[in-house]
């Protein structure tokens, strides 16, 4: 019996077919790593072992009584068999005493599904042994064998699976979701059944945008979004028109959830119902002329047997909707996907607290689609009115009232009372921190969701003219590729910019005026959108102006309703608030560069460019303050006043300009230069020892002296002294005393003939 039951394993995996395992690599690995000659994967059956995977032998299948692995299977354990020629069980084997001449074997079982259908083994001419951490390692191999096999099972329905898909009418699609919802799957039969050719779809050469009408775009956009927002499941109607022809399909997805709830992949099944929807076409012309016959009441009812899943409603319920009552569809699941995505966690909540008797009713208010792409507001009041023996509701009745102008005010009225306070709160924070970019950041939220948008970013002009970009203080965290997870680091580090404005927000830019496309594409200069960035079906860009001049800009998308000149008007006192807060900013900003350029002239010598006396003293107290050995040295232009007698003082002052240059590029920050007044210089140098440090002053002085200046048409030669003093450590030392020590040294230089380095005594 057992036999029979690893027989029919054997079967049901297709390990008696021809069908390859491709693991004759693995074998000549295996074969490699233990170094013997052959190595097989066999498969024992009924009357023969066949070899499904091998190296080192030409072999396909022996005798299953000859078949070492045979005993293997018997066993259902590992056997290893150092020297057949002297084993009594295998000596007279024909294996043994002929071809392949097998005097060593080792197999490890292969298991599928708790039967051992075959083995791993190793075989070699010549005895050996084999340690226990080898045959570990062979039992490894053994289980890697097993799985492979049964995800090639696997993979074999799986074909026969998609096989089945691709000869049918309806045709399966998966969109997997990062950041966006992207196009990973499309079955083969898409052209045939839709139109549109699979490859070009997943390649991006057609997006689905392209071939679909704006109202089934709409639809497209509505279902995608519902999704993401945690809706499980949902259907649509798209209108699909190639150069070919024009169709109706239907499309039923289902939305797949991390256990987080994050979306992850969206699955969905398009069929043409092009026949269908003409005769609901027609049908529905006739039933608009009855329904202007019909008496409409003020509440809509709603009576749900949930065994049958069959909900009730009357005809007032239909109209708040906007829906034909004739074709109403009864089921839960087309008045759940009505609901708006924001609304819908919150409804399943109080309906599954009622019916699991945690409330005495159901009671909520939501938004529901109507069928000219509004949102209603409506008033839900319902009650468990029959339960099962075990008390269990079985059915739920009750009542939709139309509230949509009671909300609308309410909530506009929420929305005036929020948008003060993230105004204030937005001041509060620049006042607090005195980071406009931290305000923006931290207000941000509140706006999308003030706006009831998904995306959104604030942005200020820097720069004039054609240098002029946006700098982005705030912006939604969007990744989509490696290319923006760059642009994103860049916003993180503060240093987000957008220079081109031929696009949708660089509309805003340009004219100053506020931007409105609800219609993806519609816009002329829509096309902005980088490849791969999440879908934009609607925006709205509003300038940020101080006196007309556009100084910076918030960009908003995709709201589920669509944006209207009422929107941008009702943000109005954030844009003011902005421009305020901008218009500090660049006052602040301007005095500060005012105020470190005056710093820089009080500091800085007018003809060399380098610091002055005064600046000179002060980095040399920031220096005390620090550890470290260096030195002090004051350098002399040897003979200057000649030069100013000979050539002229704007000749000397070309003289100083050159000299001050070399000084400068010998001795780079931390080191301290600065011209003392005449044809003095003070220099702080930094270095390990004082031999070192003299070897950095040498080099300085042979630079100048094979230097020459051009005046005019003379020539000038220059040379220099310099007097130093070395400091075995800076911290806390008093600098003025240095200096007084090196200006002893250049003296001492002077006599000694000058252009030369005298250190102090």
């Amino acid at each position: 019996m057992n036999d029979q039951t690893r027989l029919k394993t054997i079967d049901d995996f297709m390990l008696n077919s021809e069908l390859p395992l491709d693991l004759d690599d693995l074998m000549a690995i295996l074969a490699e790593a233990y170094q013997v000659p052959i190595a097989l994967i066999g498969i024992v059956g009924q009357y023969e072992e066949t070899f499904k995977a091998k190296f080192g032998t030409d072999l396909a299948r022996i005798n299953r009584e000859h078949a070492f692995c045979s005993r293997v299977v018997d066993e259902k354990k590992q056997l290893v068999v150092c020297n057949a020629k002297e084993d009594p069980r295998f000596s007279d084997n024909p294996l043994v005493t002929g071809e392949p001449n097998i005097c060593f074997y080792a197999g490890t079982p292969i298991r599928i599904n708790d039967q051992v259908v075959g083995a791993v083994c190793l075989i070699d001419s010549k005895p050996r042994e084999m340690d226990e951490k080898r045959l570990k390692l062979l039992e490894r191999v053994g289980a890697l064998v097993s799985q492979h096999i049964s995800l090639s099972r696997e993979h074999e329905a799986l074909k026969r699976e998609h096989g089945l898909i691709e000869k049918s009418p309806i045709v399966l699609a998966t969109w997997r979701y990062d950041t966006s919802l992207r196009l990973v799957h499309i079955s083969n039969n898409s052209e045939r059944v839709l139109g549109i050719s699979a490859h070009d779809l997943l390649e991006g050469l057609v997006e689905l945008s392209d071939v679909i009408t704006q109202e089934a775009d709409n639809a497209f956009t509505f279902a995608m979004q519902a999704h993401m927002e945690g809706v499980e499941s949902h259907s649509c109607r798209l209108q699909i028109t190639t150069p070919s022809r024009t169709i109706w399909v239907s499309m039923i997805s289902t939305a797949n959830f991390r256990e987080d709830g994050a979306l992850y992949s969206v699955q969905a099944f398009l069929f043409d119902t092009s026949d269908q929807k003409y005769v609901e076409d027609k049908l529905n012309k006739t039933n608009q002329r009855m329904r202007l016959l019909l008496e409409a009441s003020e509440l809509g009812t709603w009576d749900w047997n949930l065994a049958a899943d069959v909900n009730q409603v009357n005809k007032r319920w239909c109209d708040i909707v906007g829906i034909e009552y004739e074709y109403y569809d009864t089921s839960a699941r087309f008045f759940r996907q009505l609901i708006h995505p924001a609304d819908y966690v919150n409804v399943e909540k109080m309906l599954h607290d009622h019916l699991k008797g945690k409330t005495s009713v159901f009671n909520t208010t939501f938004r529901m689609k109507h069928t000219n792409d509004s949102w209603v507001w409506v008033e839900s009041y319902g009650k468990t009115v029959e339960t099962d023996e075990r008390g269990r509701p079985v059915r739920i009745a009750g009542i939709h009232r139309d509230i949509t102008e009671r909300m609308e005010r309410e909530l506009h009225e929420k929305k005036k009372t929020q948008l003060l306070q993230f105004i204030n709160k937005t001041r509060a924070s620049y006042l607090q921190n005195n980071d406009l970019t931290l305000a923006c950041q931290t207000v941000l939220p509140e706006l999308i969701d003030i706006s009831d948008s998904q995306f959104a970013f604030i942005g200020q002009m820097k720069g004039e003219g054609e240098t002029s970009r946006l700098f982005i203080h705030a912006i939604s965290e969007i990744v989509w590729d490696s290319s923006s997870f760059t642009q994103y680091n860049e916003y993180k580090k503060r240093n987000l910019y957008f220079s081109n404005f031929n696009n949708l927000f660089g509309t805003t830019i340009v004219t100053g005026e506020v931007t409105i496309s609800n219609v993806s594409g519609s816009h002329p200069n829509s096309k902005g959108v980088p490849k791969g960035h999440p879908r934009i079906s609607r925006f709205l860009g509003l300038p940020i102006k101080i006196k007309d001049r556009v100084v910076g800009m918030i960009g908003l998308a995709n709201k589920f309703d669509v944006y209207t000149v009422e929107d941008a008007e009702f943000l109005q006192p954030l844009l003011d608030a902005l421009a305020g807060l901008f218009y500090a900013v660049e006052l602040e900003e301007g005095r500060a560069i005012a105020e470190e350029k005056l710093r820089r002239l009080a500091m800085t010598d007018s003809l060399t460019g380098l610091y002055n006396r005064r600046a000179f003293v002060d980095e040399c107290n920031k220096v005390s303050q620090r550890h470290g050995s260096g030195c002090v040295a004051i350098i002399d232009v040897d003979h200057f006043k000649k030069v100013n007698d000979t050539y002229g003082h704007d000749a000397g002052d070309q003289a100083l300009i050159l000299i001050a240059g070399k000084i400068a590029k010998q001795n780079q920050a931390p080191g301290v230069v600065a011209r003392l007044g005449g044809e003095e210089f003070g220099l702080v140098v930094f270095g390990e020892t004082k031999e070192e440090i003299h070897v950095q002053l040498e080099a300085l002085r042979i630079a100048v002296e094979e230097s020459t200046l051009t005046y005019e048409s003379d020539k000038i030669s220059l040379t220099i002294s310099i007097g130093a003093a070395f400091i075995e450590d800076t911290f806390g030392v008093d600098f003025s005393s240095l200096l007084s020590d090196a200006d002893k040294s250049l003296y001492l230089a002077k006599e000694k003939g000058r252009n030369k380095v005298v250190w102090v005594s």
